[in-house]
């Protein structure tokens, strides 16, 4: 990660929010948040600077904005008068109404300009606004900053009512040796902050930015966070070395780095007793406890070494490993006591008690949905011909959620499916189900890995179908950036296993099948009967989604506006017909047939419009022209073979034959009249255009081109 620079020059603005500890998961939306306003704001303004940068420790957040300019730009501020016809004569002369807008703006009616706009022509006054002083706008922008700040939950602390993720302390706003005086809640700004609080609290005194963080750095602060972060994994090396290596977790790294503001390692140790643990356990247990980083030998061997940081310099370092092996000793403790007791009970124990576990309170029990997903997961074995044996089917599904009930997932909940593939090889299930039970979950996220297995894949579709179908049937569908039950993940993990591992198959008829196997009070529900739609638009959208930014919005709607018309079918092929849309308009002669499709679409939309019966038969008899006769014929003799090619995804002779009738489409147009006024006629001929656009709307929906 690239460290960003600290040097500060003379005109640089330094803002610091000094706070009582914010949660880890507020701090980096915070920062974003205040770049963002603060980057708006001085474009409005019209400040000049050279480079804005934020930074955050648990306790403080800051600005610094660099190379400011001593004032913002001047500005022109046209004025709207009022119009010509009324400000003069019919002699040319300046009426009252043009004297006294010109008084008014103290001006003379000559110097006014006159502009044309969508009501006519317009007296307009073109003001110069002076640019303001730099400091004067930091006085009003650093307290905008802090309070445009949004949290998930705020707190109010004192008698103004002000309200902030935590309570502020103290703030810190210089423009160079200036401070920006202003007052946020009970606390009046200054050139002060304090150091690490756990070592001295006492006040800094800051004489200029550019003097910040080394001094803050000295009072054992580190205020960029890039840079604590480096020092961070230098000083983990650097303890672990002669052991051996620390077990990777970005996530973790992240999160102990917004926890702290002067990271020391500390190597501790745990009872070797607990390695008979499984090592997922040791390490979500010391993960979750102590924020601890779990450790392996040169041979990457599972140790009892684990990692725990230090808030502060590397002093005491005896008493403070003790502590941490104190606390994680004791949680260990508690899991090994967890892990006994599930293995006692078995996890098959467990079934019955799914019926008191609540899916949701109008859905109903995780044991109904378990039903619910063994029903629906015959149905993908039967359509996709996985041959899965229906015994094995069953077993995985009844056992897939069982482990949620175990003393162990509800200490913690992200152990689940680890702990269910745990269990059900300790009691002697094939490897086959164990996975399963584990990879059903899959993917985590976005971009997380699927299932491997048959199985895990069949159960993994029921099961998120399941909660979209559900969910959408009581009317719970994600709505902005609300998404509680995380039917996006589950949308996308459904769209991505249907593209990359059954590009063949065909997933309309599991979706019916999810919503048979509803419960009749759900069905009840109001907003039943358009949940499907609802449900088909959004895997739809998804699908668009996973195409956004490699290919144009247009060239997507095209190839997934032809693939809605076939279902939920061979979707794997999207990603090929999207290459070859690609390549294919590059070339010149694309754009006419483009042209000549979306000209069909135009006249059959109208005809729609129009209430025209546009799929009756196409009677020959009624053709009174050449143009008529020749298109017909066209579309007879390729249309057997376009279709195959459609079905084997052969798009280069698709497009072969399109060219080929490309032509007579064009004649077609240049000597009939569609619109006749003969009924039947304009009839047959709507009818004709309709086979030619239902040929090739399989292969692209051209009217999105």
């Amino acid at each position: 990660m690239k460290k960003k620079s600290v040097k500060i020059s003379k005109n640089t603005a330094l803002l610091e929010i000094g706070v009582e500890e914010i949660p880890f998961s507020y701090i980096e939306p915070a920062l974003k948040q205040i770049e963002s306003f603060t980057l708006e704001r001085l474009s409005e303004i019209g400040l000049n600077y050279s480079k804005l940068e934020t930074f955050a420790t648990p306790r403080r957040f800051v600005l610094v904005i660099k190379d400011m300019s001593t004032q913002s730009e001047e500005k022109l501020e046209e004025i709207s008068g009022p119009p010509l016809k009324a400000a003069k004569n019919e002699n040319g002369q300046w009426m009252q109404s043009a004297i006294g807008f010109a008084s008014k703006n103290k001006t003379f009616p000559d110097k006014l300009a006159v502009k044309k706009t969508e009501k006519g022509e317009y007296l307009f006054f073109a003001k110069k606004i002076k640019g303001e002083k730099t400091e004067k706008i930091l006085l009003s922008l650093f307290p905008e900053i802090i309070r445009n700040i949004s949290f998930p939950k705020n707190m109010v602390w004192e008698q103004s009512g002000f309200k902030f993720a935590r309570p502020i302390r103290n703030i810190a706003a210089l423009y160079g040796a200036k401070i920006i005086k202003f007052q946020i809640a009970d606390v009046v700004s200054s050139n002060w902050t304090i150091g690490l609080h756990t070592y001295d609290n006492s006040k800094i005194k800051v004489e200029t930015p550019d003097k910040y963080f080394s001094k803050m750095k000295n009072r054992y602060v580190i205020i960029d966070n890039n840079e604590r972060k480096l020092v961070l994994k230098k000083s983990i090396v650097d303890v672990v070395n002669k052991i051996g290596h620390v077990i990777e977790d970005d996530s973790l790294l992240n999160e102990v780095n917004y926890l702290l503001e002067y990271p020391s390692a500390v190597l501790c140790k745990f009872d070797k007793k607990y390695l008979e643990l499984p090592k997922e356990v040791l390490t979500v247990c010391m993960k979750k406890s102590q924020k601890c980083f779990a450790v392996c030998d040169k041979k990457k061997q599972f140790t009892n070494y684990f990692i725990n940081v230090k808030n502060g310099p590397a002093k005491h370092i005896d008493i403070a490993r003790e502590g941490y092996e104190r606390v994680v000793g004791a949680r260990l403790a508690d899991a090994n006591f967890f892990y006994s007791n599930d293995i006692k009970k078995g996890l098959e124990s467990n079934i019955e008690k799914l019926k008191g576990i609540i899916f949701h309170k109008d859905i109903g029990t995780v044991y109904e949905k378990v039903e619910r997903i063994f029903q629906t997961a015959l149905s993908i074995n039967s359509n996709f011909c996985l041959s899965i044996d229906e015994k094995l089917l069953e077993k995985t599904v009844m056992l897939s959620k069982a482990d949620l009930p175990c003393e162990m997932v509800f200490e913690y909940p992200e152990l689940q499916g680890t702990m269910g593939k745990i269990y059900a090889l300790k009691s002697g299930q094939p490897k086959e189900l164990a996975d399963a039970i584990q990879e059903h979950y899959y993917p985590l996220f976005a971009g997380g890995k699927l299932p491997k297995n048959s199985l895990a894949l069949i159960i993994s579709l029921a099961d998120k179908l399941d909660s979209l179908a559900a969910n959408f049937a009581i009317g719970l569908e994600p709505s902005g950036s609300a998404d509680p039950y995380g039917l996006r993940r589950s949308a996308i993990g459904i769209v991505r296993m249907l593209v990359e591992v059954f590009p063949k198959s065909n997933f309309s008829g599991i979706i019916d099948k999810s919503f048979e196997v509803l419960p009749e009070k759900i069905k009840e529900n109001q907003n039943f009967k358009s949940a499907k739609d609802k449900l088909l638009n959004f895997l739809w959208q998804r699908i668009e989604n996973t195409f956004d930014g490699q290919y144009q919005k247009s060239e997507i709607k095209s190839v997934v506006g032809a693939a809605k018309l076939a279902g939920f079918k061979e979707l794997g092929a999207l990603s090929e017909k999207l290459k070859f849309l690609k390549a294919a308009k590059e070339k010149g002669d694309f754009t006419q047939i483009a042209e000549s499709f979306k000209r069909i679409n135009n006249i059959l939309s109208k005809a729609k419009k129009d209430n025209a019966d546009i799929s009756q038969d196409v009677r020959q008899d009624l053709f009174s022209q050449n143009e008529e006769k020749n298109l017909f014929a066209s579309l007879q003799s390729t249309k057997n073979e376009i279709e195959s090619f459609i079905i084997n995804n052969e798009y280069n002779k698709i497009l072969e034959k399109v060219l080929e009738i490309s032509p007579v489409i064009n004649d077609f147009f240049e000597k009939v009249l569609v619109m006749d006024k003969d009924e039947n006629l304009k009839k047959n001929k709507i009818a004709l255009l309709s086979q030619v656009k239902k040929l090739f709307e399989l292969f692209l929906d051209f009217s999105e081109l």
